[in-house]
């Protein structure tokens, strides 16, 4: 499935809250799934990234691995649980990325339609600029069939 403009600009303005962080998909392919959080809106108090910010470019990767993988079978994610760590201030723009193996997919897939419902789990690193790590996050997702 090739990922159209029309679902990059699902995935940054379909949850209102996220938008308003101005999140961008700068990539959504099957390959590699690229997010990036802008640093400008994004500043804290202390002119770092704000926290809060940096858990939403975690959190909304399920979404977007749902969208890449999972949508043409009208899956639907929700978020479990999540984690993050912080490592390191973050002063640039952050960007994140991940890729979900084939065999995933169709675990996921088949336990979806087998039991209603699956799991699938995401670690990722989230990375300033330079490559430098400045947290990890840790997330538990869900998807069901979308009701009709």
């Amino acid at each position: 499935m090739s990922i159209s403009a029309d679902m990059y600009k699902l995935f940054e303005t379909g949850m209102p809250f996220a938008a308003r962080t101005e999140i961008k998909a700068v990539k959504l392919d099957k390959d590699n799934i690229e997010l990036l959080m802008p640093l400008a809106p994004n500043i804290n108090h202390v002119g770092i990234m704000y926290a809060g910010a940096l858990f939403t470019l975690g959190e909304m990767m399920g979404g977007a691995v749902a969208l890449v993988y999972l949508f043409e079978h009208s899956l639907i994610p929700i978020v479990k649980s999540f984690s993050i760590k912080f490592v390191k201030p973050g002063t640039t723009d952050i960007t994140t990325s991940y890729v979900m193996t084939e065999e995933e997919v169709k675990r996921i897939i088949a336990e979806c339609e087998e039991k209603g419902k699956a799991d699938y789990s995401i670690q990722l690193e989230l990375k300033d600029k330079t490559g430098l790590v400045v947290a990890v996050t840790d997330g538990l997702y869900q998807v069901r069939p979308q009701k009709k």
